[in-house]
């Protein structure tokens, strides 16, 4: 079992960019919206960081061809980290209307468990949230029926008995007892 995980556990590394490294670049992005061209102080002011920590991570982000740094000393996205920043958005957007309106998770739990995964998550995988959320939205009776037995489903498993889905902890129970905290 062990050998079988390894490639996908070590495929986690391979990412396009790190989480913080796509923070660096919607913090670039985010700025830029406002007029400004970022100064890397700019940058660490915004992510709440240290200047040389900002310094360090915008130079990695450089050197992948992400980030362009003009004479002044200003940062810009290059035409691939405007690109990554679009998808990484697109991701997080998809992701907290998926947490939100089909899930029925809390905003604040959609927007931390979105921006933990928005880099992590595939175009491929994108694509299908979008695909489910825009037949759930839709007018037919299938999505509507489907919907109303999802909120209608069993919210947590009988006592002493367990699924087939959590191999370990039940996470209704777990999901319970951390909203009634």
């Amino acid at each position: 079992m062990a050998s079988a995980t390894a490639p996908v556990w070590r495929a986690f590394e391979d990412n396009e960019i790190t989480h913080s490294g796509a923070h660096y670049l919607l913090a670039i992005a985010s700025l830029a919206k406002t007029g400004l061209t970022p100064r890397a102080a700019d940058v660490a002011r915004q992510l709440s960081v240290t200047r040389s920590a900002a310094s360090l991570q915008l130079r990695t982000l450089q050197e992948r061809g992400l980030v362009k740094l003009d004479s002044r000393q200003r940062l810009s996205l290059t035409r691939l980290g405007a690109d990554l920043v679009a998808r990484v958005a697109s991701k997080r957007d998809i992701l907290l209307v998926f947490l939100r309106e089909v899930m029925g998770v809390r905003q604040t739990t959609a927007e931390l468990d979105a921006c933990k995964v928005e880099h992590l998550l595939s175009e491929e995988t994108g694509a299908a949230l979008v695909r489910l959320i825009r037949f759930l939205r839709s007018d037919r009776p299938e999505a509507r029926k489907f919907i109303a037995a999802f909120r209608g489903a069993t919210v947590e498993c009988p006592p002493g008995a367990r699924c087939d889905l959590c191999a370990e902890v039940c996470l209704l129970a777990v999901a319970a007892g951390a909203t009634a905290l």
